[in-house]
């Protein structure tokens, strides 16, 4: 049985207006960026964690810092830590909180900050951490890391004032000084 020319001509036209696999084209084209949308909403809400973290840190320093008086340690899961950033690392791997990459602490009652404690000066305790933005997608294939690894330097900062002036053997333990 053959067909028409008419016939063929139908088919042809009709296999080429086919929809057939439409649908798994067009997700080919937006599933990437729903992908990277969601990753990116997941990536901010883990940015936004490190900085509540990082607050939650710098508040427990400068509660601690305020009231230290003449001690030369504090102590931190029961380990006597003789320095501010020794302390906020310790603070920081018991909460869970991203390690610190920079502490500082200042008198912040002048024009510029110092290292002069007197009872009742504000002292600023500030907290900087790295971040690395989509370390879930860089952080799965060592190659993509080297090639691309976004980060961000996340500070975090608490201000209270001194409740006791540090006697002259605690000052080691206030020593990393905050130069702006």
């Amino acid at each position: 049985m053959h067909r028409s020319d008419a016939e063929v001509l139908r088919l042809l036209v009709k296999r080429l207006r086919c929809e057939d696999g439409q649908a798994l084209v067009e997700l080919a084209f937006v599933l990437p960026l729903v992908l990277l949308f969601l990753f990116g909403i997941i990536d901010f809400g883990l940015a936004l964690n490190s900085y509540n973290s990082d607050t939650n840190i710098a508040n427990i320093a400068a509660r601690t810092v305020s009231v230290i008086g003449s001690s030369t340690s504090v102590k931190c899961n029961g380990t006597a830590e003789t320095t501010l950033t020794a302390y906020v690392d310790c603070e920081a791997s018991s909460t869970g909180a991203p390690t610190p990459s920079a502490v500082c602490v200042a008198d912040i009652s002048g024009s510029s900050p110092s290292g002069s404690y007197t009872t009742g000066d504000p002292i600023k305790v500030v907290i900087t951490s790295t971040f690395h933005w989509f370390s879930i997608l860089t952080g799965a294939s060592s190659y993509i890391g080297k090639v691309v690894d976004p980060t961000s330097a996340i500070t975090s900062s608490a201000t209270m004032r001194m409740e006791q002036a540090p006697s002259t053997g605690s000052s080691s333990f206030l020593t990393p000084t905050c130069t702006s």
